[in-house]
């Protein structure tokens, strides 16, 4: 019996092409000849009117957006200064200029490193940060100790924690009370989470976007806690609508300065709206912010401290081993003080 050959039977066909390029190519072809078919979802726009459209949210609305899939964290993530310059110039155009961010001791030149972290500076650095039982110490080894980025660290760290304090405000519940030297576990770990917030903040715009919507909110609810409770106009003219607007633009009109800084969280009871670093010009009508020169300045004067201490370090022999000067008294007086 012969074996014999079937025939051969072409059952080959070509395999479909899935890819983003195929699919971008067969949208400009398409568009092309005018067959463009209109995008279904909104993942199917262009990434730059995507990026648009985010910059109009909230951050917290953001951070929900990063979970929906990888394709749109991935475009979030690497367009991330640019959508939260969109949401800060339309929301927090006040607030950003209030609560600058302290530099990292990374972009500070290393040239001024050992003046920033000599021990005899840090010493007398105490005075701002052994009272405060609701803000976290400042790592030296990470953050620039010049006055102005302390201040902006000590400011953030303390939006955190009033944000925290809103729903016990808001239900009349009275914030617990640390008795004075002690430091028990939770507070400790509150203010140790809110320094972690903090540090993302510098390393993220839109972590430092998410404390500048935190505070904001604060601001509006204690606003309206305290003006209902005393039955009086509230300040900076605050109405409904600014409320719902969720933007800070009632906050450029005349009110109430903010020249102390909350140094205990007994003052949460009575702060409305705590903004520094701004003062009202009553001839002009309109408020004024503190340069961002300020942090050039200061590493300036610690340049010139350092020098001083140096040179006070050779004389101290010929001094008979004094213990005190008249320029570290001046150390002293300028580090205490707040106003520049």
């Amino acid at each position: 019996m012969s074996d014999v050959e079937e025939p051969l039977v072409d059952t080959t066909a070509p395999i479909p092409l899935h890819s983003k390029r195929t699919q971008r190519m067969q949208r400009k072809k398409a568009k092309k000849h005018g067959t463009f078919e209109e995008p279904k979802v909104l993942l199917e726009l262009p990434n730059e009117i995507l990026v648009d459209i985010l910059g109009y949210l909230r951050p917290s609305d953001v951070f929900n957006a990063l979970r929906v899939n990888r394709a749109l964290k991935s475009l979030i993530l690497h367009n991330e200064n640019a959508i939260v310059k969109d949401i800060t110039s339309t929301r927090y155009s006040v607030l950003i200029r209030c609560f600058p961010l302290p530099k990292p001791l990374d972009e500070v030149n290393r040239d001024d490193h050992p003046a920033l972290l000599n021990e005899r500076r840090q010493e007398l650095l105490n005075i701002h940060k052994k009272p405060y039982q609701h803000i976290r110490h400042p790592d030296p080894q990470a953050i620039c100790t010049c006055l102005t980025c302390i201040f902006a660290w000590n400011n953030l760290c303390l939006l955190v924690d009033f944000a925290h304090w809103q729903g016990n405000l808001d239900r009349g519940d009275p914030l617990p009370i640390i008795p004075r030297g002690r430091n028990p576990e939770w507070n400790y770990q509150l203010v140790a989470a809110n320094g972690v917030v903090v540090e993302k903040a510098m390393q993220s715009q839109l972590w430092y976007a998410h404390i500048l919507e935190q505070h904001l909110n604060s601001i509006t609810r204690a606003i309206t806690r305290l003006s209902t409770a005393r039955r009086k106009k509230p300040p900076y003219q605050m109405s409904s609508q600014d409320v719902v607007s969720e933007t800070d633009s009632f906050l450029q009109r005349s009110g109430p300065p903010s020249y102390d800084m909350p140094w205990h969280r007994d003052n949460y009871y009575m702060l409305e709206a705590y903004l520094p670093n701004r003062r009202w010009d009553k001839e002009e009508q309109r408020w004024f912010y503190y340069p961002d020169t300020q942090h050039d300045r200061d590493l300036e004067w610690v340049r010139r401290t350092a020098t001083r201490l140096q040179e006070q370090e050779k004389e101290k022999p010929r001094l008979g081993g004094a213990t005190r000067t008249g320029n570290q008294y001046q150390d002293i007086e300028y580090i205490a003080s707040e106003k520049y």
